[in-house]
This record gives structure tokens, sequence and C-alpha cells, in this order.
């Protein structure tokens, strides 16, 4: 309590002097602040992470993409509060979305600022990798967050529209720029999830391939061996990029995710992955226990 109190009024401290003159950050400095706020942010700690997030923006307050970070925090720190015992799973308690509104109305100050910021971006150059790419990256994320939180309230062809249209500016900007290939996890990710949806709902299976865009930006094929190639492929890219660093780390955790569900076929595999995750993100109970799960089917085997 002590440090969100301490956060909120620096949040706030820095609001009310945001017309002061910022002195400038080295790359290294950002670099470092970047770091800071992911590692919060990974270790399940938002409020701490977007502290950090909100001196970045003040420093750099033309780069869209820390508009997308802060949004990705706050998306954490909503689906804490809107399923404080799963907040990992796709289902929230839309009556506690509905009493941190506040939040929702902050999500989406960043993404419309995110947007506006890259589009400014694209009229001086419409060929623009990073500002295509950024942008790809605020529509997909206002997609799964309509479709996650306000389920109900807006409809679902609305977040599929966005994801869609999100997805095919992700793709656009890696065509643009080979150094954003570990972005195509994001590809692999989507194909994974339409693919899991059609095979637990028969109405879910129709409905993907009737209407879903989203289905059509990814080529209307859902094929798990091209799946997982989608995902390794992304694992051997690196970028050095200083917009990639959550996408970089962002990868490790789709794939640790979707290989430990493999049934333990994919087990010695996804153990470095575990293992580097947990030894940078401690305090990430999801990564200790598939690191536990997965290193038990691997003893198991050896016996």
């Amino acid at each position: 309590m002590k440090f969100i109190l301490s956060a909120c009024f620096l949040i706030c401290f820095c609001g009310l002097f945001a017309g002061a003159q910022v002195p400038a950050l080295s790359d290294d400095e950002r670099d470092k602040l970047i770091d800071q706020a992911l590692s919060f942010y990974y270790n399940g700690k938002p409020v701490q992470a977007r502290v950090v997030a909100e001196i970045l923006k003040r420093h750099f307050p033309e780069d869209a993409f820390f508009r997308e970070l802060t949004a990705e925090i706050i998306w954490l720190e909503l689906s804490q509060k809107a399923a404080p015992q799963t907040h990992l799973s796709k289902e929230v308690d839309l009556t506690l979305v509905k009493e941190n509104t506040f939040l929702v109305e902050q999500f989406k100050e960043e993404i419309y600022s995110g947007l506006v910021l890259t589009q400014q971006n694209l009229n001086d150059n419409p060929n623009d990798s990073r500002a295509i790419f950024l942008r790809g990256m605020l529509k997909a994320r206002y997609g799964g967050f309509v479709a996650k939180f306000e389920s109900g309230l807006r409809t679902i062809r609305e977040a599929d529209r966005e994801t869609a249209e999100g997805l095919g500016l992700i793709k656009r900007a890696i065509g643009l720029d080979s150094g954003l290939c570990s972005a195509k996890y994001l590809l692999g990710l989507t194909k994974y999830t339409l693919l899991q949806k059609g095979i637990e709902e028969w109405k879910a299976y129709i409905a993907i391939r009737l209407y879903s865009e989203v289905y059509n930006v990814m080529d209307r094929r859902l094929d798990l061996g091209e799946i997982f190639s989608i995902f390794r492929e992304s694992m051997r890219c690196h970028s050095d990029y200083y917009f990639m660093k959550d996408v970089e780390i962002d990868k490790m955790f789709v794939f640790q995710d979707v290989l430990t569900k493999q049934a333990g076929r994919m087990d010695d595999e996804v153990l470095p992955v575990l293992e580097e995750l947990n030894r940078r993100f401690p305090e990430n109970k999801q990564i200790r226990d598939n690191l536990f799960l997965v290193r038990l089917h691997i003893r198991n085997k050896q016996h």
C-alpha cells in the first residue's frame, strides 16, 4: 500500500509539472527504464510498471511505443482487478470491469493517443515500418481488449475487425523490415487461438470460417504444424529495436505457454525457455508452475 500511494503521488506529480522542461535521456537510460518497467510487468506488478512507463511518456511524448506500453500495463492491472484469482484467464467479471471504468478509459486514452501519433508519422512517410508496426500493435491490442473486457457491451465483430486490421498492419510492417520478424509469434498465436476455439466449440468453428476477418487475414489456414514453425521462426529472430523489447520477452511467454500444453511432447524444447524466464522473472507464478511441471515430466520419462 505504501508503494502504491507513492506511485500515485509520482504519477500526479509528473502530470502537475508536465509543462516543465524535461531533461533528455540517453538511449542507455531509456533502455534501462524500459527494462525496469518490463521487469515489474512480467513479475505481475503493473502499478510499479506504470510509474516507470509514465516517466518514459513524459520524456518521449511523441513516441507511440510508450503509449502502447502503458496500455499493455493497464491491461494487466485491469485483469488483476476484474479476475483477481485468475487474471491470466480469458474470463473476467464484467461487474468488476464496470467498477474499474477509470482503467478502461485510461487504456482507451493511451490507445487513441498512440494512434494519433502513428498517423502523424504515416502522413510524413506512408512506408514507415516502425509506425505501421506500432499502429498494428495498438489496433490489435484494442481489439483484444474489447473482446475480453467489453463482451456484451460491444460486439464481437468490432473486436474481430480491429484485431484483423492490426494484424494486417503487423504483417505489412514485417514485410517492410525483416528486423521485426520476432513479432511473427503474434501471427502464430492468433492462428493457435482460432484453431483452439474451433476445436472446443463447433459453433465457433463455423462462425470463424464464415464471418471472421481475422481468419481472412491469417490466410484462412489453421495448421498446427505451421503454427509451431511460426513460433520457432520467431524464437530464432532477435531485434535490437528498443520498441521491440516487450515483443522479445512476450514471444517467450507465448512459446512456453503453448508448448507446455502439448501433453509433455515438447518438454525438452521448452525447458530452456522456462529456465530463462524464471531467472529473469522469479516472481511470475505461471512460469514457476510450468517449469515445475516440465521438470516433473522429464524426470518421470527418465525412470
